[in-house]
């Protein structure tokens, strides 16, 4: 693959979710055509596409949670599920054209900077290499299952499978089954299994703050609305982004006084729904409402309330043939065990090698943490660009404006290499200057307040959350300025 004609670079695109498809579709929609989306997976929809487990369904309402150029009226119910969502990429993808251009059941295994050719090179897992004047990493905080190695996890005589990698083989029905993590997934997972399985135990070292999830299905006059007059679904769209953003001022330190009414408020709620005062010792968190991700149910807590339903608030110790040992010694015995543990979220790219100028590993680069400038792109590597990068994870609103606010930079960065030729790499001063600036400005959020979770690293650096509001990052992002670059390779397009 090379560059066409001067005013089209040629574009790698890796991962074809919401991120990678809103950077292709951006190109496609401006006539840049000389791009190629790698997938590894055998359809559009990235960490939807991999999350088929019972209940999966989005925690933003879909009418945000799509494209503000493609705006769907059909919605199910408020908030997507995981076939729904998969099934509108694909459309999208067919819709405006980026589909053809698709490589599914491609993974990249490395990709290296070349300084005097000005481009990628990248080796496949299958061993084709391909070159690329540009590289735009689209994988996800969310894409490679985190399980933790305990010692016996391999005795364990009965299934045990991540939550992201669901095996449908299984029959859980009237089984013992241990849930081991409290995050989104489980709590999408815990209620719409209880039914089934025999006895059901949360093993959770951190409860999470759970609010109720005002979900509903679409009258029949809402979804016509929305497909005769479009004016009325960009003015549902546009209401509930404002509304979203409005949230934002509750992750400031400033907040804390409404922040420790709500906390009261909720902690009354979850004894009266639990009726158990062990259970509700052990749903309540010991932390700050709001530095870890609020998750949506009104399912959770009266499942937890069922009696053969049993709640342990401990770590894993260690596993033997017969289920789990807690870190304060209490035993769950188990036939499955689900493990609802995360993602590598602060290993950004991962498992994929990537080599810079001067033979730098960007896993060295990142030691102490991922970091990039807007989270687009990161010092010493040329022409690489990122989607939902370092500290680009949001918490007030949706993502999908995030993606496309990057996938416009991005372009125009494209754009402006078209004419000028050669690479660009962000200054180190600019990348240094707004990471710390970042780093600073999280110190007044509720996000340094001891939370637990994927947002830091070991050492409590926070690597995932932008601490601005949407539209600041919108402000940010919306026009190129050239003089963040240093210069190099060819001055005229080749």
């Amino acid at each position: 693959m090379s560059a066409t004609s001067p005013h089209q670079p040629s574009v790698v695109i890796i991962g074809a979710g919401f991120g990678g498809l809103a950077a292709a579709i951006e190109l496609e929609r401006h006539g840049h055509t000389n791009y190629t989306v790698l997938e590894r997976q055998t359809e559009v929809g990235g960490v939807w596409q991999a999350n088929q487990y019972p209940g999966a369904r989005c925690d933003v309402p879909s009418i945000i949670y799509q494209y503000s150029y493609d705006l769907r009226p059909d919605w199910s119910r408020r908030f997507g599920n995981q076939a729904e969502i998969c099934d509108y990429l694909k459309q999208a993808s067919e819709r405006f054209g980026v589909r053809p251009r698709i490589r599914f059941n491609t993974s990249v295994q490395s990709a290296h900077f070349d300084e005097q050719k000005a481009s990628w090179h990248l080796t496949l897992a299958s061993g084709e290499t391909i070159d690329a004047d540009v590289m735009i990493c689209a994988t996800g905080q969310l894409s490679q299952p985190k399980i933790p190695d305990l010692p016996g996890r391999d005795t364990f005589a009965g299934a045990q499978f991540h939550s992201a990698e669901w095996d449908h083989s299984v029959d859980i029905t009237a089984k013992r089954v241990a849930v081991v993590g409290s995050g989104a997934s489980a709590v999408q997972i815990v209620p719409a299994i209880a039914q089934q399985t025999g006895h059901l135990t949360l093993v959770q070292r951190h409860p999470n703050w759970i609010v109720g999830k005002m979900d509903w299905a679409p009258s029949r006059l809402e979804k016509s609305l929305g497909r005769r007059f479009p004016i009325f679904l960009r003015g549902y769209h546009n209401v509930m982004w404002l509304y979203f953003e409005s949230r934002y001022p509750l992750v400031l330190r400033k907040a804390d006084p409404v922040r420790r009414v709500w906390e009261r408020i909720l902690k009354r709620q979850i004894a009266k729904a639990l009726g158990d005062p062990h259970k509700t010792a052990a749903c309540i968190p010991d932390y700050a409402l709001g530095c870890n991700r609020i998750l949506l149910s009104s399912e959770w807590y009266p499942t937890l309330a069922k009696p053969d339903v049993r709640v342990v608030n401990s770590g894993v110790a260690s596993l033997d043939a017969d289920g789990i040992v807690c870190s304060d010694g209490t035993r769950v015995d188990a036939d499955v065990i689900v493990w609802c543990t995360g993602f590598t979220a602060t290993e950004y790219i991962a498992p994929m090698e990537v080599v810079g100028r001067n033979g730098q590993n960007l896993r060295t680069a990142w030691a102490d943490g991922p970091e990039a400038y807007l989270g687009l792109v990161t010092a010493g590597f040329p022409n690489m660009f990122m989607s939902y990068g370092p500290n680009t994870g949001s918490l007030t609103n949706t993502l999908i404006y995030m993606f496309e606010k990057q996938a416009s930079w991005i372009r125009q960065v494209i754009e402006h290499l078209g004419t000028t030729g050669g690479w660009v790499d962000v200054r180190e001063d600019v990348h240094r200057e707004f990471n710390d600036e970042i780093q600073s400005r999280l110190q007044k959020t509720v996000f340094t307040a001891g939370c637990p979770g994927w947002y830091s690293t070991d050492s409590g650096k926070v690597t995932q959350v932008w601490t601005g509001s949407h539209v600041e990052y919108g402000r940010r992002t919306e026009t190129l300025d050239p003089l963040i670059f240093e210069r190099g390779g060819s001055k005229t397009p080749a």
